[in-house]
Formats: C-alpha cells, sequence, structure tokens
C-alpha cells in the first residue's frame, strides 16, 4: 500500500496552480496563525493535572464505539459515526474561516470540517488505519518529552496543565500535511510520573485549509473559533461571544488540525477525537501509565 504521504501530495496536486498560488499568498499568515493548538478545553488545560479525578466519561460519538470497530476489520474504537449537524447547541456558521463551505460549529467553539455522510468505505478505513498505524510507529522516539523538545516541539498550550500541546513551529510553516514522521505538533498528559506521550497532531497546509479527509467521516478535522493567544506562541483563554479576549488577541486566521491518539487506551476508543477530557484523562494521570 503506498504510504500515507504519498497519497496526500497527489491530492494536493489535484488542486490546479491557482489553488496552490492562493494558499502560497496566505504562508504570511503562518506564524501567527499556527497559534490554535487547544484541542482541548482551554479553562480544563490551564488546570493543574487531575490526579484524584475518577474516569466515568463515555467514547465520543463523533470517532465511534468499539463494538462496531469489528464489522470492517478496523483499529479498535474506529467506527463510521461523525458528528451530526444540527445537535443542540450547534450551528451550520463559523466566526473563522468562512471561506470552508459546510462546517458545523459546537457550543464549545470547535468547528467541524465537513466530511461524507455514511460509515467509511473499505479504502478510507484502510487509510485511516495506517495513518494510525504509521503515526504510532513514527512517533515512538518522542516516549520521552526530553526527546521531543530536544527535536525543537516547545510548548502551545498551557505547560502545566493536565494536557499540553508541543508544537514545531518549522514543521508548521513547511506546509507538510498527515507526515508521520514531522507531525506538527506532539501532545503530552502531565502525570504523577511525568509527562506521558498520548498522541500527535496533524495541521493543514494553510490557514483554513482542512486537510485531506483519507478516512472519510473518520478524520474529521476541526478548528477552533474562540481562542486568545499570547505573543509567545502559546493560547492563553478563550475570547467572549463578540470575539474579545481579556488575555492575548482573538485568533480568527486559525489552522484546521487532526489528532491521532497512540497511547494505547485512547487508541482503543477515541481515536480521532477531537476534545478529551479530564474524566477521560485521569486514569492515566493518575496513574502514569498509557
Amino acid at each position: 500500500m503506498r504510504g500515507v504521504r504519498d497519497q496526500v501530495r497527489e491530492r494536493w496536486a489535484a488542486m490546479g496552480m491557482a489553488g496552490r498560488m492562493w494558499w502560497a499568498g496566505a504562508a504570511s499568515l503562518a506564524t501567527a496563525a499556527v497559534l490554535v493548538l487547544a484541542a482541548t478545553s482551554l479553562t480544563d488545560a490551564a488546570s493543574p493535572p487531575a490526579i484524584g479525578t475518577a474516569a466515568g466519561s463515555s467514547p465520543s460519538t463523533a470517532t465511534g464505539g468499539g463494538a462496531d470497530a469489528g464489522n470492517t476489520g478496523s483499529m479498535p474504537g474506529m467506527s463510521g459515526t461523525t458528528t451530526p449537524g444540527g445537535m443542540p447547541g450547534t450551528s451550520t456558521t463559523a466566526a473563522v474561516c468562512p471561506n470552508v463551505q459546510g462546517t458545523t460549529t459546537m457550543s464549545d467553539g470547535m468547528v467541524m470540517a465537513p466530511v461524507p455522510s455514511g460509515p467509511p468505505t473499505a479504502a478510507q478505513q484502510a487509510a485511516a488505519n495506517q495513518l494510525v498505524a504509521e503515526t504510532t510507529a513514527a512517533v515512538a522516539k518522542y516516549a520521552s518529552l526530553s526527546a521531543a523538545t530536544a527535536a525543537g516541539y516547545v510548548p502551545a498550550t498551557n505547560p502545566t496543565g493536565y494536557e499540553v500541546h508541543y508544537a514545531d513551529w518549522a514543521i508548521v510553516k513547511s506546509g507538510d500535511v498527515l507526515d508521520p514522521n514531522h507531525p506538527s505538533s506532539l501532545v503530552y498528559a502531565n502525570t504523577v510520573k511525568g509527562p506521558v506521550l498520548l498522541g500527535a497532531m496533524y495541521l493543514g497546509a494553510g490557514p483554513c485549509q482542512p486537510g485531506p479527509d483519507i478516512g472519510g467521516p473518520l478524520t474529521q478535522w476541526h478548528a477552533h473559533d474562540n481562542l486568545c493567544l499570547s505573543a509567545t506562541h502559546q493560547v492563553v483563554g478563550k475570547s467572549n461571544a463578540a470575539g474579545i479576549c481579556t488575555t492575548g488577541v482573538h485568533n480568527t486566521s486559525t489552522y484546521f488540525m487532526l489528532h491521532v491518539w497512540v497511547a494505547p487506551s485512547l487508541a482503543a476508543t477515541h481515536q480521532f477525537q477531537p476534545d478529551l477530557t479530564r474524566a477521560e484523562l485521569a486514569p492515566i494521570i493518575r496513574t502514569g501509565q498509557s
């Protein structure tokens, strides 16, 4: 099977010269726009690790439960149910990226890119499985946070929070998409035994440009319309309904992102889920075991 990276390059090549020139012009926005690397609740992420919190939440319906996973030969936790539009507290109008048609904005400010309806095809399921397998193998060398920081990854969210994103801005600016050997961001949990690698996060090639949904409804990209950013590229809070930040600057030139969870407990039940709660991470934080 061809590698995920080769498949992605073919898809981007199909954009045509006009599309590529447009995004080349948008590259000047990259330094400010990449500051959207908080796929977890900002209020929770700013809090200390939840060592004493009991886990009790169920897997997100955005990625499906493990019960259906075996029907298509999928990896555990990867079924084809997507987050539907029209859910209570959602709307189809986003405060960011109006160029992306068909997005759904959740009540927490998460902007979901459109994906094909219905269950994934066999090819989409295989591509999603391959992305997970290649990512898991490629980021194993970053099991130690010190290895990631030595390679150039720096905090993009509160480094003392229970879940922390570390970004490599050079990779982000390169516009490389879905390269398991060079993920835009790595995600760690602060646990009783120190930082534990949870997964990788990929960004689209440019601001307001979702990456390819190689897994169909499984690999739904998302952005955030309410993040406040500091001058040092860190998420420092959320804007109010009017888009005003009490700290930092409201980021309206956001990147779309996709998480691949490599921690076994998350990969089994929460694969591609865009947001992990404190309760869902509590067992890892409490034990230091992923």
